[in-house]
């Protein structure tokens, strides 16, 4: 009997199906990246590198999870190429 895989939202425990548009919300020590889930969000070849992958049913949980991890900032912070990046303020 072959094994079937869901894929179920971290933030409201939805399944995905074929039509939603999913997206994976990747945090590092530095930088969080939320991209469609078809795409690979750049930098995760860094080795020694384990990020935390999010797997996000739709654009409301996508924002939540990012406004969440946007109050846990201590610093300010840039957009680079579609990714918000940490900067440390002295």
């Amino acid at each position: 009997m072959p094994i079937v895989s869901q894929i179920i939202c971290d933030r409201c425990q939805a399944v995905k199906k074929e039509t939603n548009h999913w997206y994976t919300l990747v945090v590092t020590d530095r930088d969080v990246c939320i991209r469609p889930i078809a795409s690979t969000p750049p930098g995760l070849s860094v080795p020694g590198a384990v990020p935390a992958i999010q797997y996000l049913c739709g654009r409301l949980c996508a924002v939540e999870a990012l406004g969440n991890w946007m109050e846990s900032l201590s610093g300010s912070s840039t957009v680079t190429n579609g990714c918000v990046e940490e900067v440390d303020v002295f």
